[in-house]
């Protein structure tokens, strides 16, 4: 009895010691600190905290510490693994935040964040509405993500016609549950939202941001919904826009909304047209168009930080830009916000023009109908657009602009 109390004391004492030494991490500068506990993931899968870091999950926990260039900012965690089942979950990170974590499984966009950053109570508020329909959703994502990876072990034809065919199955399901749940996210953020003061949060921008896309992507014709839930999405965002301050309108995100909102009138251009241009921004915040660079060909390539091929492409590019330094310049162009485009910057050598468009895909990029990324474009030096394409690995950047060089 006495060596069974014994043991008892002796656990507690180090679950204590444990925790105690948890609260007492030290975080230095603009450090800040993510711990995760996370049941029903194997050892060895590793989580990511897009751009910053990532860790191996051992024993059910995982921990990423790292800096806020930004306080506070919106990140992303995640799963890295293929298929629809990666769906991110946010978490806002502050210089000196300590963060837990906790779920289940592969479900990443359920688990439970628990911060003392305001905006993550607030960011949960949104998430909380619709738990469920992304829970369905990630689960038939998970179910295609399995049967993906039997189709690539399969032994025979036969076989991977048997997986091929349940894949089209599911996608059957998934694609208009997906179209649901997007429809169902809205009508929960707008809710919310017309019971918050918005006082320039980037949480309520970042959901006035997603209506106003969703209503230019129904009216170019890219997602399909309803006349009424159409024509309901629209007066909500007009409402919710006259809400918006001058402060709120020109934040980055109050910048995007407003030229969703009101998209300029703009020639689109195509091969054989003059090349558009538009007021972009380089890493130190100065204006730079297009024009500054004419006289040599000039390769576009759009651009974002989430796109995985304009990552992949990055080597190649660069090996472009040394071999025609003297008659091409190449300019990226990133949508991505300003922190993101920067961290990205940091992490890849791209010793290349760098640009960024303060209107995201609302901007320079609709000019010349971009529709997915990467896009090239090439121009020539007289101003003449004589070839555009969009990336894949089938095709190789060097060959293309092998073949617009005289």
């Amino acid at each position: 009895m006495n060596r069974t109390f014994f043991k008892f004391c002796l656990l507690a004492c180090i679950a204590l010691f444990g925790v105690a030494c948890s609260n007492s991490v030290k975080l230095t500068g603009n450090e800040f600190l993510i711990k995760g506990k996370i049941s029903g993931l194997e050892d060895g899968v590793v989580i990511e905290l897009y751009n910053i870091g990532n860790d191996t999950i051992r024993n059910g926990r995982f921990t990423i510490r790292g800096e806020a260039k930004q306080d506070p900012e919106r990140q992303v965690i995640r799963i890295m693994e293929d298929g629809p089942a990666a769906m991110p979950l946010v978490v806002w990170i502050a210089q000196g935040a300590k963060i837990k974590i906790k779920g289940k499984g592969h479900l990443s966009p359920l688990w439970k964040v628990k911060s003392s950053v305001p905006y993550q109570k607030e960011e949960n508020r949104y998430t909380n509405e619709y738990r469920d329909i992304r829970a369905e959703c990630v689960r038939i994502g998970l179910e295609h993500l399995d049967l993906v990876r039997k189709s690539r072990s399969a032994s025979s034809e036969d076989e991977v016609f048997t997986y091929h065919k349940a894949l089209d199955s599911l996608q059957a399901i998934f694609n208009p549950l997906n179209v649901n749940r997007i429809i169902k996210e809205n009508y929960a953020n707008i809710s919310i939202m017309e019971k918050t003061d918005i006082f320039s949060s980037p949480v309520w921008l970042g959901k006035m941001h997603e209506l106003v896309s969703l209503i230019s992507r129904v009216s170019a014709g890219r997602f399909y919904i309803s006349a009424e839930q159409a024509e309901y999405f629209s007066e909500k965002a007009w409402e919710l826009y006259g809400r918006m301050s001058e402060e709120d309108r020109n934040t980055e995100l109050g910048i995007r909304i407003t030229a969703t909102l009101f998209p300029s009138s703009r020639t689109v251009v195509d091969v054989g047209d003059n090349f558009a241009d538009s007021d972009l921004l380089d890493i130190n915040g100065h204006t730079k168009r297009l024009a500054d660079y004419s006289g040599k060909y000039l390769l576009l390539d759009f651009w974002h930080s989430g796109c995985g091929p304009c990552i992949k492409a990055f080597p190649e590019i660069k090996e472009i830009s040394g071999t025609y330094r003297d008659k091409l310049t190449v300019i990226s162009i990133s949508f991505d916000s300003d922190a993101s485009w920067k961290k990205t910057i940091a992490k890849h050598d791209m010793p290349w023009v760098n640009l960024r468009d303060p209107k995201s895909s609302n901007g320079l990029s609709a000019n010349y109908s971009v529709t997915g990324t990467p896009t090239y474009i090439m121009i020539s030096p007289e101003g003449k657009i004589i070839d555009k394409w969009w990336g894949d690995e089938k095709t190789s950047l060097k060959s293309k602009v092998g073949e617009n060089i005289n």
